[in-house]
């Protein structure tokens, strides 16, 4: 990080993996005006929230369609922000944050952007201002206190706790430098995750929001077996959270779709080895008792190929 957020090198501390460089290409760009356009988007959505909010409790029908006709033309101006901005950056994909700050995300762990580094940074929601969309956020490992705007700050979704049993290998946020690093769950208490560090050995309690899968375990999942599968199987890490926006579950059933066509395919190419391997089989039985009629068998076995393929 800059000078401002300069901390002391934690001896003998050997990393993992290598610091994750989330910097997008924003410095091409005019890059404040590109940040107004987000700015600008997320004003547009907390309107919406609270037109949508106004809409749950009202009554009277009159206020009812005032509220409709301006959540329409909100949905408009949102769509028209949403072009402006692929238009600004000269792609689809999102730069900086798309959604808006809600009250329950204090205590979450997110990305932030650090306009000097320009990189996003493991961090955590200390207060959040719905009004504003601003929110006061701690770099992990970092004591300063920083405010921010919405757009600057990705909130992450609360893992599966499913996934981290004790003995498991995964990767926990280290405390000192808000870096993952492999380590082991020695146990779990109401305090967190004892989690025990592979490079060093030291021992921290971290809780749910630190942890992630391992990279192994998500190279694994990514290699399902699916030969030994008899009907297809959505992996744990793939599965729909009440907590994933609309982009990771977007990513998930792009992910899952792929994963289907796989499966089907390997379910195909099964079928044929093994009518594959049945046919050779019969036919060297049927050559050891009679050559003539195994020779013969081949050849219709062959014509009948050819048809096919015609």
């Amino acid at each position: 990080m800059s000078e401002a957020y300069k901390k002391q090198k934690i001896d003998s501390f050997d990393y993992y993996d290598p610091p994750e460089n989330y910097q997008p290409p924003v410095q091409q760009l005019d890059q404040s005006k590109v940040m107004d356009a987000y700015k600008t988007l997320i004003m547009l959505k907390n309107h919406m929230f609270k037109v949508n909010l106004l809409l749950s409790h009202e009554e009277e029908s009159s206020t009812i369609a005032e509220l409709k006709n301006i959540k329409d033309e909100l949905l408009l101006a949102k769509e028209a922000q949403e072009k402006e901005i692929a238009s600004l950056q000269k792609t689809q994909d999102n730069l900086f944050s798309v959604n808006r700050l809600n009250g329950e995300d204090i205590d979450k762990l997110a990305k932030a952007y650090h306009e000097q580094d320009r990189k996003w940074y493991n961090a955590k929601l200390i207060q959040i201002d719905t009004e504003e969309q601003e929110a006061d956020i701690q770099f992990i490992g970092y004591q300063e206190v920083v405010k921010m705007h919405a757009i600057f700050i990705k909130v992450q979704p609360i893992p599966d706790s499913k996934l981290f049993t004790v003995g498991q290998q995964c990767e926990a946020i280290y405390s000192s430098d808000g870096r993952y690093y492999l380590g082991t769950i020695e146990k779990v208490t109401e305090e967190g995750y004892h989690i025990r560090f592979k490079k060093n050995s030291n021992r921290e309690i971290v809780p749910l929001i630190y942890l992630r899968e391992a990279k192994k375990q998500l190279n694994d999942s990514k290699k399902m077996n699916f030969e030994e599968m008899d009907e297809f199987q959505v992996p744990e890490n793939l599965k729909y959270l009440p907590t994933d926006n609309e982009q990771q579950r977007q990513a998930k059933k792009k992910k899952i779709k792929a994963m289907k066509q796989t499966f089907k395919l390997s379910k195909i190419t099964k079928y044929a080895q093994e009518k594959q391997s049945s046919w050779q089989s019969f036919s060297q039985k049927i050559s050891t008792l009679k050559p003539d009629l195994g020779q013969k068998a081949e050849t219709i076995y062959r014509q009948k190929c050819d048809q096919l393929k015609e």
